[in-house]
């Protein structure tokens, strides 16, 4: 439970639920592959919503810039949530999304570094956030687009909904790639997108098996018996993280060991 602690206090201080890891972790503890989904969106729920709270009351959530990503990943989420994935198919589409999401995680960061070392004095993802006053590039135009923005939602609440996590480890990359807005905007963003996501996909998923909640509770019990302290370690973690906004570890770590982390986990199912 430590690993799951862990990672719920790191993700939540930059604002994220941690799905991924969880959804690694959880693979890498042999859970069956229809369980493994729930337990991981409802991690990421614990999470998420206290780091949605905290920017909603600082009034840092960029409401009218980030709608039309959440609309669009709704409906989508439910979709690829509700689809039901036989072992065969759901192990390797895990895999190769661990192995994407790593890869994004490790290039995401060094791309945007060097243009930002291009086109601003900036440094790093920390130094954006302490100085708001910096206006990203808005050159490229899908940003400005409704339709554009509600169709990569759309995708990336589908792939979400389909292997059980909220996306933001998708979306975040993408946003910062396309230098959407500030890192504290994108944070925010991706927040609600895990929020909505996982609610969303959560709800495909105890549909596609047509479980009442105390047959969840039964599954949970059977494949995962320590799951009532796997929601407690995340929820303190969770809260911990929400509130300290801790400064010990920087964005730029906690990417390269998410990155780890989600790459052996997606390797591992490579080779199962």
């Amino acid at each position: 439970m430590a690993w799951f602690f862990l990672a719920a206090l790191v993700y939540s201080s930059a604002g994220f639920g941690g799905g991924s890891t969880y959804t690694a972790l959880l693979v890498l503890s042999g859970v069956d592959h229809r369980v493994l989904p729930m337990l991981s969106l409802v991690c990421n729920l614990l999470v998420v919503s206290g780091a949605c709270l905290r920017f909603t009351q600082k009034k840092q959530m960029p409401w009218s810039r980030c709608v039309p990503l959440v609309v669009g990943s709704i409906p989508m989420a439910w979709v690829g949530g509700s689809i039901p994935l036989d072992r065969a198919v759901f192990v390797p589409l895990l895999s190769v999304t661990l192995i994407l999401a790593g890869v994004l995680l490790l290039l995401g960061g060094q791309t945007r570094q060097a243009k930002e070392s291009a086109s601003e004095p900036v440094d790093s993802e920390d130094d954006l956030l302490a100085n708001p006053s910096i206006t990203p590039d808005r050159k490229l135009p899908w940003r400005s687009s409704v339709v554009l923005q509600m169709a990569l939602g759309a995708g990336l609440g589908l792939l979400a909904g389909l292997v059980g996590i909220g996306g933001g480890i998708f979306l975040s990359p993408v946003l910062h790639l396309t230098r959407w807005g500030h890192a504290r905007d994108i944070a925010a963003t991706s927040s609600l997108f895990i929020l909505v996501n996982s609610v969303a996909g959560l709800m495909g998923q105890t549909s596609k098996h047509a479980w009442s909640l105390s047959e969840i509770a039964v599954e949970f019990q059977t494949h995962a018996p320590w799951w009532p302290w796997l929601f407690v370690s995340v929820l303190i973690g969770g809260q911990i993280g929400n509130r300290a906004a801790s400064s010990w570890l920087s964005h730029r770590t906690l990417r390269r060991i998410t990155a780890v982390i989600v790459l052996a986990a997606g390797i591992r199912l490579g080779w199962m």
